[in-house]
């Protein structure tokens, strides 16, 4: 006997409880020690030798084991794997948890079907190619599904229209070029979907059905080369997405997030845009962070119109942006920090900032700016911090009106790292702020303010 709370099937027993659980490292000749098991076992996981031989398991070696609520098969590493048949789990009518790893599904593709007190089902490492709604038919109670690493292709149409309570699907780690919202039909009580690290290269509005649940959506390490028009049209409800891949640039469209209006954060780690224009983040009503990395030339007027309303955090740094305009923020009343810190800016129209009427924080830092002109943002009475360090500034006395306080702001820089629905902010150590002279030579590498008190520019103010 064990502690409840050691074991998966734990959710399932009162708290404090025990559970009478077997481990069994086998080979397959002794396989038939199964039959020895005391007919109360409750949990069991099954090991098999790596120096194994081929083992079946049927119906035979579990069916008299009634109490059994958690199974766990691991097959070998070698090349002989667990072989199961269709009827292997049909008459253990109490079990809740199964998982299978490393085990050939050939000739079983039934193996699950008609389990209906199943609630969660790990397959992992399992060769399954091509999911057909046959394979998960009758699971009427399923709450978690987990098919990682198994080598799937394709999803048929309805392939989980057997699992109408499925509130968290994993398909990370297959080989999915495409996915199209026949398969996906039924699962209207799905919360969490996970598609990373597959091999789908476009989304389009065929995609995704109605999915009036699902909150969080995973799409990242996927070569997404395209996001097409409305293909999030029928995901009102979703808050997290995460998609693109750091090596495969991806391209959006006008429209591209429509319908996401429950959307609070959008990363995409490599952006491919001759320019944002306005409709790109069309319906994104709730989104509160924008961040972008990768290639964007040219942010047009009122690129964020549709995001403008509740968005606080928007990055766009190092994105080679080369040009904005006076109305590229337009809207965005509510923004607290606005980073467009390492792109090739050389200079800025004077209202650029006019309708940040909240900003707290700039960075400018890392560009090829040599001036800026005064009113670009004297007027920002909320502004607490502007980073002008990385640029190579032409010292002259029209720099008199820069606040020292306000350049050298000391703020913390945060990295947000994120593993499943967890996600960390990483502190950066702290950077040096102090924006330096390229011209004239004479000043080279010193201190703009040093600079500015030695021309006593403070005299002109």
């Amino acid at each position: 006997m064990v502690s409840a709370a050691q074991v998966p099937i734990s959710r399932w027993k009162p708290q404090n409880s025990s559970v009478k659980t077997v481990l069994c490292v086998f080979r397959n000749e002794s396989l038939f020690l199964m039959f020895h098991l005391p007919r109360n076992t409750e949990s069991i996981t099954v090991l098999q030798a790596n120096d194994d031989s081929v083992m079946i398991f049927t119906n035979a070696i579990l069916k008299d084991l009634q109490n059994i609520k958690s199974v766990d098969l691991q097959g070998s590493l070698s090349a002989a794997k667990i072989h199961i048949t269709n009827d292997v789990f049909h008459d253990l009518t109490e079990l809740k948890y199964l998982s299978l790893q490393r085990v050939d599904l050939t000739g079983a593709e039934k193996a699950f079907s008609k389990l209906s007190t199943l609630e969660v089902l790990h397959v992992i490492y399992c060769d399954i190619g091509y999911l057909k709604w046959e394979m998960l038919d009758g699971l009427k109670n399923l709450k978690e599904l987990y098919l990682r690493q198994s080598g799937i292709k394709e999803l048929y149409g309805f392939a989980f229209y057997g699992t109408p309570e499925l509130r968290r699907l994993f398909l990370s780690h297959n080989d999915l070029f495409s996915v199209e919202a026949d398969a996906f039909v039924g699962l209207l009580k799905l919360e969490y979907l996970d598609l990373s690290n597959n091999r789908i290269d476009h989304l389009s509005g065929l995609t995704f059905p109605p999915l009036p649940h699902l909150q969080w959506l995973e799409l990242k390490h996927n070569p997404i080369k395209v996001i097409f028009p409305h293909c999030f049209q029928f995901l009102n409800g979703t808050q997290h997405l995460t998609l693109g891949h750091k090596k495969q640039p991806v391209h959006l469209m006008k429209f591209s997030f429509r319908g996401l209006y429950s959307l609070l954060y959008l990363h995409i780690p490599n952006i491919d845009n001759d320019a944002l224009f306005e409709h790109v983040f069309y319906d994104l009503k709730s989104l509160s962070h924008i961040n972008l990395r990768g290639r964007i030339k040219i942010i047009n007027n009122r690129a964020f119109n549709g995001a403008h309303k509740v968005l606080r955090k928007l990055e766009l740094h190092d994105c080679q942006i080369e040009r904005v305009y006076d109305e590229s923020f337009y809207g965005l009343e509510n923004l607290h920090l606005l980073d467009l810190s390492e792109n090739l800016l050389r200079s800025l129209p004077d209202r650029a900032f006019n309708h940040l009427k909240s900003i707290k924080q700039i960075y400018l830092n890392d560009n090829q700016f040599t001036q800026l002109q005064e009113n670009l943002y004297l007027p920002l009475n909320s502004l607490q911090a502007l980073d002008l360090y990385g640029n190579p500034w032409n010292c002259t006395c029209k720099m008199a009106y820069w606040k020292e306080s306000i350049v050298m702001a000391k703020h913390e820089h945060k990295t947000k790292i994120c593993n499943g629905t967890l996600c960390t902010d990483i502190l950066e150590e702290e950077t040096d702020h102090t924006p330096k002279c390229k011209e004239p030579k004479v000043f080279e590498n010193q201190s703009v303010f040093q600079i500015l008190k030695l021309l006593k520019c403070d005299k002109l103010l």
